[in-house]
């Protein structure tokens, strides 16, 4: 299914040049299952097994490949009286999910909350303003922190067009407004 709508993604894009309609309907499955989303939510990932036990803030984004998983099936090893376990997922305001992050049942991320890609985010941060990642995720600075260290190589492709001319313009960039690690 997953690999259904990511060809239905690329042709609609080759067709239309915008995915932003396709990223609307993903988001309007989500909620026609329960879902619960605010304003400007970005929905890269795939909808969750039980999108009603999923609620999303304002001026969300969720990264490609990432799991809001809402149960757990691995009880059924432990116990034969029981197949699953869930919780409810709550991500807050401002908060921003990197790629194939996976949040488990029950985590609460509060507002400004930034997972690094690849995370797993195995318990809540309900106070927010912080950066987390790692396996299993923790705390690795506050956004304040965060955005004084990245200041020096942040660009605005939404100013002057730069969008449309990413590459060139990234190509021309010098070499110290790239991140090197």
């Amino acid at each position: 299914m997953n690999k259904l709508l990511r060809k239905l993604k690329k042709e609609w894009y080759k067709i239309t040049g915008n995915d932003e309609a396709f990223l609307q309907i993903k988001i309007q499955q989500f909620q026609e299952n329960g879902g619960k989303c605010g304003e400007n939510f970005a929905f890269y990932c795939d909808i969750p097994g039980e999108p009603y036990l999923v609620e999303i803030g304002d001026n969300v984004t969720i990264a490609y490949d990432t799991a809001l998983l809402t149960h757990d099936n691995a009880v059924i090893k432990c116990n034969i009286d029981a197949t699953d376990y869930f919780g409810k997922i709550k991500i807050g305001n401002n908060c921003f999910i990197g790629a194939k992050s996976i949040i488990l049942p029950g985590v609460e991320l509060g507002d400004n909350t930034i997972v690094g890609a690849g995370s797993v985010v195995t318990k809540s941060y309900k106070n927010g303003n912080v950066v987390i990642a790692g396996n299993p995720a923790k705390v690795i600075c506050t956004t304040d922190e965060y955005a004084k260290k990245k200041q020096p190589i942040c660009v605005n492709l939404d100013k002057d067009g730069l969008r449309e001319k990413k590459r060139e313009f990234l190509s021309s960039l010098p070499d110290h407004m790239l991140e090197h690690k």
